[in-house]
């Protein structure tokens, strides 16, 4: 969620770059750590996070997701005055009243989303619109994604 930006839309190659930026970092603080049970410090993840274009991209954005606090009609006007106007160069820095997770909430206090059935013509089913993006993957490719603690994810799933 941190690294999304909100008017792309893009947040996967975001992620992506400072995941590897991440296991730079672990690779470089191993190498360079005395073997015993002190644990080891990624002391500068930060500074290559802010010197990758992630931090370029984000950095020119930061103000367009915290604008929608106000709501969606001065939110687009900020949005297009801080985009077109300052070129995301604004001399300040909007902030979250809250952090991302202090706004989630168990989905039993959570009104359930009852979808329409797909249409056809609007909205499509779930095969038809993977199969209309383009995604191409083999049949029977593994999935590159491993849950460590299935405990966790069930219950965060039963929860959330």
């Amino acid at each position: 969620a941190g690294f999304l930006n909100v008017p792309k839309i893009k947040g996967t190659h975001n992620a992506m770059k400072t995941g590897m930026l991440a296991a730079e970092a672990a690779v470089d603080a191993i190498k360079g750590h005395a073997k015993d049970d002190s644990g080891v410090l990624l002391a500068d993840y930060q500074s290559r996070v802010q010197n990758s274009w992630v931090w370029e991209d984000l950095k020119s954005v930061r103000n367009i997701r915290p604008s929608f606090q106000w709501g969606l009609l001065p939110a687009l006007a900020y949005s297009a005055i801080d985009s077109y106007l300052f070129w995301g160069k604004a001399p300040w820095t909007l902030r979250m009243k809250h952090a991302d997770h202090e706004a989630l909430r168990p989905a039993a206090q959570c009104q359930k989303i009852e979808y329409p059935k797909p249409d056809g013509k609007l909205s499509f089913d779930l095969l038809t619109n993977l199969q209309r993006s383009g995604t191409n993957h083999e049949e029977d490719q593994p999935a590159h994604l491993k849950v460590r603690n299935m405990d966790l994810a069930r219950e965060s799933y039963e929860v959330y």
